[in-house]
C-alpha cells in the first residue's frame, strides 16, 4: 500500500487549531470581571418646568449644624488606578501634577473611605477629611473614592454612577451632602431619580426648592436631599423662605425611605440595621466602638408662604398691557447669587451627572 499522504491531515491540524484559539481566548472570562462603566451620566439632562422657589440655597449653610467625627489618616503607598486615571501632565487633565493617596477611618465606620489629593487642590488632605466626614454617616456610606482636584476660579464637584466624587476647589459641606445624595441616587444602578415615585412627584407639585433644581430630576433630587437633611435637624422645618407646600410630594418621597429619619441619617455607624439597612451601601461594617456623641437638633423654623421665584417676579413687576396677556419683568439689578456656569461642549453634557450653578455660588453635578 502507498504511504498516505501527510498534507491529507493539514486542514484537520488548522481546523483544531482555529477551534482552540477560539475556546481558549477567554472571550467570556472578561466579561465576569470587567468592571461597570464608569460614567457621569448615560444623556443630557431634562429641565424641569417647575417653578423655583428660591434662586439658590446661598441664604443657609449645613456646616456648622453638622457634627464631626473622629478621623484616622493612613497614607497609601501608591496610587489607586481610579485616582491614577485622571493624571496626567496635560491642561486638559483634572490633576495635571501628582495625586497623594490615604485610606480615612471616621470613627462612626470599620470601613475607610479612599481619599485622593492633587497637589495642587485647593482642599488640603486635612480639609477634604473634615468636610466628608461632616456628611451624616447615613448618605457618607454611599460614597466611594472621593478626589480633591485644583477648582480654579469656580468650585465644582460631580459624582459618577458609581459613587465617585471628584470634587473641585472648596464647594463647602453642602456641596458634599449633595454629591452623597447622588451617590444613594445611583447605589441600586437605578436611580431614585428616574423611578416612577420620583417623577410622579415631580408631576404632582408645582416646585422646586431652586434654579439649580430645576436642571433635572436627579439634580432636584440631590438639592431636596440637601433641604430634607436641614430639616430632619430643625423638627422637621425648611430654611426661611421655603415652603414645603409646593413641593409637599417631592418631601413625602423622601420621607418615606428609611434613610430619612433623624436615628437612621444622623446614626453613631453606618452599620445601619432595621428599616434603614441594605444591600447597596459601600460602607458597613461597625466601627470597633460606637461612638456616644449625638447630633444636636435645632429650634423648629417659622414656616413662610413663600411664592416660587418666577411667581415672586411676577408679583412685583408693573403691570402692562400687551393684549397678550404678558407681564414685563421686574425692573431694577439683577439678584444673581452666583455667576452663570461657562458653556459645556455636547460630549461633555453627554457626560455629566448634571453641571451649573449651584448651592452657595458653587458648580455642582
Amino acid at each position: 500500500m502507498a504511504p498516505f499522504p501527510k498534507l491529507v491531515f493539514l486542514p484537520f491540524l488548522l481546523l483544531l487549531l482555529l477551534l482552540s484559539s477560539i475556546f481558549s481566548s477567554g472571550s467570556a472570562a472578561p466579561l465576569l470581571t470587567r468592571p461597570p462603566p464608569r460614567i457621569r451620566r448615560d444623556a443630557p439632562p431634562t429641565p424641569l418646568t417647575l417653578q423655583a422657589q428660591q434662586q439658590s440655597f446661598s441664604t443657609f449653610t449645613l456646616s456648622p449644624l453638622l457634627l464631626l467625627p473622629q478621623s484616622t489618616i493612613q497614607p497609601l503607598p501608591s496610587i489607586p488606578t481610579t485616582c491614577a486615571l485622571h493624571n496626567s501632565p496635560t491642561p486638559q487633565s483634572e490633576c495635571p501634577t501628582y495625586f497623594e493617596a490615604a485610606n480615612v477611618t471616621y470613627d462612626d465606620c470599620g470601613d475607610a473611605w479612599t481619599v485622593c489629593r492633587c497637589s495642587t487642590a485647593d482642599l488640603s488632605m486635612d480639609g477634604a477629611v473634615e468636610q466628608l466626614g461632616r456628611v451624616p454617616v447615613g448618605l457618607r456610606r454611599y460614597v466611594a473614592t472621593v478626589l480633591v482636584l485644583p477648582g480654579g476660579p469656580a468650585p465644582r464637584a460631580y459624582t459618577l454612577t458609581d459613587g465617585e466624587v471628584h470634587v473641585f476647589g472648596d464647594p463647602g459641606v453642602d456641596a458634599w451632602v449633595h454629591e452623597a445624595a447622588h451617590a444613594l441616587d445611583w447605589a441600586t444602578g437605578s436611580p431614585h431619580s428616574g423611578s416612577e415615585g420620583w417623577l410622579g412627584a415631580l408631576a404632582e407639585d408645582s416646585c422646586v426648592p431652586d434654579v439649580y433644581s430645576a436642571t433635572s430630576a436627579g439634580e432636584d433630587f440631590a438639592q431636596v436631599v440637601v433641604l430634607k437633611t436641614y430639616a430632619l435637624l430643625h423638627s422637621d422645618t425648611l430654611p426661611p423662605g421655603w415652603t414645603p407646600d409646593c413641593m409637599a410630594h417631592q418631601l413625602a418621597y423622601l420621607a418615606a425611605l428609611p434613610l430619612f429619619t433623624w436615628s437612621t441619617l444622623f446614626a453613631n455607624t453606618c452599620a445601619i440595621e432595621g428599616d434603614g439597612a441594605d444591600t447597596f451601601s459601600r460602607h458597613s461594617t461597625p466601627p470597633p466602638t460606637l461612638p456616644t456623641r449625638i447630633q444636636p437638633t435645632f429650634p423648629p423654623e417659622a414656616q413662610t408662604q413663600t411664592l416660587p421665584l418666577a411667581a415672586a417676579a411676577a408679583a412685583a413687576a408693573p403691570e402692562t398691557n400687551t393684549g397678550m396677556g404678558t407681564e414685563s419683568p421686574p425692573s431694577g439689578p439683577k439678584q444673581d447669587n452666583a455667576a452663570a456656569p461657562p458653556l459645556r461642549g455636547g460630549w461633555q453634557l453627554a457626560l455629566v451627572v448634571a453641571c451649573g450653578v449651584v448651592l452657595s455660588g458653587s458648580f455642582l453635578c
